[in-house]
């Protein structure tokens, strides 16, 4: 029973990894197309939100499609409409200091063999003589950040294309992050790509 015990929560720490992780300096880029994205049509550059950051970002979206060679409108009919926000980790606590342990079982009620034990002393845990060893902390996802792009046209609604790219956030800050996620996106803008990793600058 207790190898079952020990299998079910192997495969629930697995279960919590994020797909496709990266390395350390690396981002992961996915992107779909759903249309193709007429060449020469301007772009107009939207943040979902105008944030300080995200004002500075869409300059920096700007820049980026102008230097790739795509016009820059605010009129124009395909907008590309971005967002970034951290995407937070979860981890899981070291055991707790115990004193008392109480186990039950046995007979029709679950209680015939009833026991108290004091745990008077415990390295790893702790007990009534010693604090023990200080409970640790372990990641099981990292946080990271995230930046989403969409590609919609003004004048149907439809959406043409959409992608995202993911880096840990112990990397760097939010920003600078994002900053080096722009080019990537800008330069697989219309194209489908599955879990492609680059480098954060």
């Amino acid at each position: 029973m207790r190898r079952y015990a020990i299998l079910l929560a192997c495969l629930a720490v697995a279960a919590v990894q994020p797909a496709g992780a990266q390395e350390s300096g690396q981002g992961l880029l996915n992107a779909v197309a759903y249309k193709p994205l007429a060449s020469g049509q301007p772009f107009a550059v939207r943040p979902l939100d105008n944030s300080d950051d995200n004002l500075i970002l869409q300059e920096v979206f700007e820049g980026e499609l102008k230097a790739a060679g795509y016009a820059v409108a605010e009129d124009a009919a395909l907008v590309l409409t971005f967002e970034t926000r951290n995407v937070i980790g979860a981890w899981v606590s070291g055991e707790r200091r115990s004193m008392v342990e109480l186990d039950s079982h046995g007979g029709q009620e679950g209680g015939e063999n009833a026991q108290v034990r004091f745990n008077l002393f415990n390295s790893s845990r702790g007990g009534v003589f010693n604090q023990g060893q200080q409970a640790t902390t372990s990641i099981v996802t990292p946080s990271q950040y995230r930046l989403d792009v969409s590609i919609d046209d003004r004048t149907s609604g439809e959406r043409l294309w959409q992608g995202w790219t993911i880096a840990g956030l112990e990397q760097s800050d939010g920003l600078t992050l994002t900053r080096g996620m722009v080019p990537v996106m800008v330069k697989n803008l219309g194209r489908t790509v599955r879990r492609q990793p680059f480098d954060i600058p």
